[in-house]
Order: C-alpha cells, then sequence, then structure tokens
C-alpha cells in the first residue's frame, strides 16, 4: 500500500506538471506569458473544484459500480 506522504508527494508534482502542460499550451496560443499564467492557475483552481465534486459523486453512486 502506498504511503500518504507518497501520495501527497505524487498529487503535488502531477498538478504542477498539468499546471505547466497548461500554462505552455495557452503561451503558445496566446503569446502572452501574463494570460498563460492566469490561465493555469484558474485551470488549477477549476480542476481541484471539479476533482473535488468527482471525488464526492464517487462516494454517493460508486459503490453501486461493480
Amino acid at each position: 500500500m502506498e504511503s500518504t506522504k507518497r501520495s501527497l508527494y505524487k498529487t503535488i508534482s502531477w498538478h504542477l506538471l498539468h499546471m505547466f502542460m497548461v500554462a505552455l499550451i495557452a503561451l503558445i496560443v496566446t503569446g502572452s506569458v501574463k494570460i498563460a499564467a492566469i490561465l493555469a492557475s484558474a485551470e488549477l483552481v477549476w480542476e481541484s473544484f471539479a476533482y473535488f465534486l468527482h471525488e464526492r459523486a464517487w462516494a454517493k453512486f460508486g459503490k453501486k459500480v461493480n
């Protein structure tokens, strides 16, 4: 079983990697570092909120999945 500390580090590294990827794509598309940073930050907040809702839905309805 994976430790809580390892899971936390993996979560943080995944979010940093994902935020970098979003920022890079936004930079390529817009050509603006400022807009890329804003979009990456907003996406991180939105993704965290969406993940929380996803987890709550699975906690409520996921028990039905065999």
